[in-house]
């Protein structure tokens, strides 16, 4: 593979904190020329215009609810799947972190393989939220964050541990 068993932990602690901070998806709203970066937790939307520049940023619960169309308000719902899956991959690698030794050594199942899992199961929500923000807002759609996720979680998956 492209890690080394020794470093695995180490990938596993960053793969974490770099899913969180990078945006999930970026998309550009064509009929009213905004652009929508939605991160794990918060997204931020602005119109990139010179004569009406605006912005905005909304928390992942304060997404649309009934008002908004059934795909979009779907999409929210995934999204907040994927959050909660991904702050308990932060959750893991913070304690990772910390106890290294420890945990590699009494766990009863191997904590990069864990790590592995927990990022791949937020990609998947998020990429079906993906499809619903393409389906619902008929945007150009970028999935940035969730290709990262699959990759780095399958990586984790796949790294042969000594």
């Amino acid at each position: 593979m492209w890690v080394r068993s020794e470093y695995a932990g180490e990938l596993a602690v960053l793969s974490a904190w770099l899913c969180s901070l990078m945006p999930w998806v970026v998309t550009y709203i064509p009929a009213g020329t905004q652009i929508r970066i939605h991160f794990p937790y918060v997204f931020v939307q602005f119109t990139p215009t010179l004569a009406n520049f605006r912005a905005f940023s909304v928390f992942v619960h304060e997404g649309p609810g009934g008002a908004a169309a059934a795909a979009t308000a779907t999409a929210y719902q995934l999204w907040g799947v994927g959050a909660v899956v991904l702050t308990l991959a932060l959750a893991l690698s913070i304690v990772y972190y910390v106890y290294e030794e420890r945990l590699e050594a009494k766990a009863p199942v191997d904590p990069v393989r864990v790590m592995g899992v927990l990022l791949v199961g937020a990609g998947v929500p998020l990429a079906v939220g993906c499809y619903y923000l393409w389906v619902g807002l008929a945007v150009f759609t970028i999935p940035v964050g969730v290709l990262f996720m699959f990759f780095l979680g399958g990586s984790l998956l796949a790294v042969e541990r000594t």
